[in-house]
């Protein structure tokens, strides 16, 4: 193995003893009970690259392929689970009070990845299935951060602490892997030298999730509490109606 390739290959599999110390970190820090859905996310990736890390060492490149997809298709759910709680849970809690938009984010996520499962299981072209739905989940999650900070803009709503480092994480993260879908796009499916950059950006996200929660909070955990206006709240309630009813005439 040439220094460059061990260098790369060190790179691909820091993710797990980073994401070892955030864990210990989010219980050493007690936030594990403010930030469940995060908590799981971190330990479903953790668990995700032991089970890689594994399969990569112990069993052939094809096994490793279904193992590597399988898993990430797992951890993008969770992925869009911790998102959720940090927008709607943590930024805009009162939205989360709303029952249209408390269930929304969550069952949209669960349809992403059904779809995402039949189209991987029923397509003949396994590698491409897989690939092609990696992609359309790197596109939600970048569209879905990309809406909730241009809400946060909107609304002057505060955007820091650990809610900005876990934004910031998953923003780098779909940046980098968007980037490398679009050149792939450009060359038809080949490798590009972005394939080694995005366990590089998953580092980098963890190292930041680790250097934040490592801090201690200025912000007392009760600040999820805040509420927004009630005019803030009775547009989203507004909304809601307007498109229960919207839905209920689709049905009609």
């Amino acid at each position: 193995m040439t220094p460059t390739n061990w260098l790369w290959d060190l790179l691909a599999w820091l993710s797990l003893p980073l994401l070892a110390l955030l864990a210990g970190v989010l219980v050493w820090r007690k936030r594990q009970r403010d930030y469940p859905f995060f908590f799981a996310y971190v330990f479903v990736a953790l668990l995700a690259g032991v089970v890689r890390f594994v399969v990569y060492k112990a069993y052939s490149p094809r096994v490793y392929f279904y193992v590597f997809w399988w898993s990430d298709f797992i951890g993008v759910l969770a992925a869009f689970l911790a998102i959720y709680e940090t927008f709607l849970r943590r930024i805009f809690p009162s939205f989360a009070n709303v029952r249209f938009y408390r269930y929304l984010f969550p069952a949209a996520a669960a349809m992403i990845a059904l779809l995402a499962f039949l189209t991987a299981l029923h397509a003949p072209d396994k590698r491409t299935a897989f690939f092609v739905t990696s992609r359309v989940f790197d596109f939600v999650r970048s569209a879905v951060i990309g809406f909730f900070v241009a809400v946060i803009l909107f609304m002057g709503r505060q955007f820091k602490g650990y809610e900005f480092s876990i934004a910031a994480g998953f923003g780098i993260q779909a940046a980098v892997a968007l980037a490398n879908a679009a050149i792939r796009t450009q060359t038809h499916d080949a490798a590009t030298a972005l394939d080694r950059f995005e366990p590089v950006a998953f580092d980098a996200s963890c190292l930041i999730w680790l250097w934040s929660f490592a801090q201690k909070s200025k912000t007392p955990p009760s600040s999820a509490s805040e509420t927004l206006t009630p005019e803030a709240l009775q547009e989203a309630k507004k909304w809601e109606s307007k498109l229960k009813g919207f839905v209920n005439r689709g049905k009609g």
